[in-house]
Formats: C-alpha cells, sequence, structure tokens
C-alpha cells in the first residue's frame, strides 16, 4: 500500500504508521486551521487528536517567568525555569571554549537535571558528555534520519551510506 494522502478523512492509526514531513504537517495544520507552531512532535500529537477527536487542540505557550542573573559564576546555582540563554551560552564558552553548544544533555541538565546545581556541575557533565563515544550518545527522537542511520549502520555492518539513504527513502515511502 502507499502511503496515503494527509486530509481530515485519513484514519490517525494510518497517519501515525507514516513518515511525513515537517512542511507537509505545517501545510495540513495551515489547511485545516490548526495551530502551525511547534516541532515536529507537536505538530505530530496536534494532527492526531485532531484526526481522532475532529477537535483542535490549542498549542500551549509556556511563559513561565525566569529570574537568571545578569552574570553567571562556577558556583551560580542554576535555577528553576532557566533558559539556554545567549548570555548563559557566553558564560560556557567562556570556561569551556569555543565548541560548547547546547547539545540535548546540556539542555536537559539545565532545565531539570540540574536544578538546584551550581554550574560548576553543568560544566563537569558537559566534559563528562564529550567523553562519551557518539554511537553511545541519545539521539532526540526529533531527529528521526539520524536515529535510522545508527540503526541501520548497526544492523548492516559494512553497508554503504547509499544503501542507508536508499533504506530511509523505503521507509518514508511506507513506514511499518
Amino acid at each position: 500500500m502507499s502511503r496515503p494522502n494527509l486530509t481530515k478523512t485519513l484514519v490517525s492509526d494510518d497517519f501515525m504508521a507514516y513518515y511525513w514531513l515537517k512542511t507537509e504537517l505545517v501545510s495540513f495544520c495551515r489547511t485545516e486551521e490548526l495551530p502551525s507552531s511547534g516541532s515536529k512532535g507537536d505538530l505530530t500529537e496536534r494532527i492526531r487528536h485532531y484526526l481522532e477527536t475532529g477537535q483542535i487542540k490549542k498549542s500551549v505557550r509556556k511563559t513561565t517567568k525566569t529570574d537568571m542573573p545578569d552574570k553567571f559564576s562556577r558556583e551560580t546555582v542554576i535555577g528553576k525555569n532557566w533558559r539556554c540563554s545567549q548570555s548563559l551560552r557566553a558564560f560556557f564558552e567562556q570556561e569551556i571554549g569555543s565548541k560548547f553548544h547546547f547539545n540535548g544533555v546540556m539542555r536537559d541538565f539545565i532545565k531539570q537535571d540540574g536544578v538546584g546545581l551550581p554550574l560548576q556541575a553543568a560544566i563537569d557533565c558537559w566534559h563528562e558528555a564529550q567523553q562519551q563515544p557518539a554511537s553511545e550518545k541519545e539521539i532526540g527522537a526529533q531527529f528521526e534520519y539520524n536515529r535510522h542511520f545508527r540503526e541501520y549502520f548497526k544492523q548492516n555492518p559494512g553497508a554503504t551510506r547509499q544503501e542507508a539513504i536508499a533504506a530511509w527513502n523505503e521507509k518514508k515511502a511506507k513506514r511499518k
């Protein structure tokens, strides 16, 4: 069976069984007058809900006040609701170097795991994560293409990049 068109008559399970580009999801949301902002995961959940119930699930904008200091030090305690801001990035670049970036580990640490701990703990967390082999680092669910490649090469040692791309295209055409 080929991939069906994304319309409001599509059954939710069929929608969830196939791969959709974010541009397709946004286009569907606009056509059906659903909120079209958010991550691919947000859009997928919104469309799934709409197809199941016929109801529009409003996007929820989280606007929590964040009290972050103007200046940071290694002793500064990470507060609740901190953001991965430009000023915090500048602090980490000063302490760690220009190779610093907010990866998934650091975002999680700032937003939840490190709340109540000093920024020194975040620096230590960054260094520990850098020691971990790339093949062991978790790839976020939104990076489905990257996850496919890792899994494909794990299951097919010695496969070529072209074979992995062909498998990806086949997976996109009909998801199992």
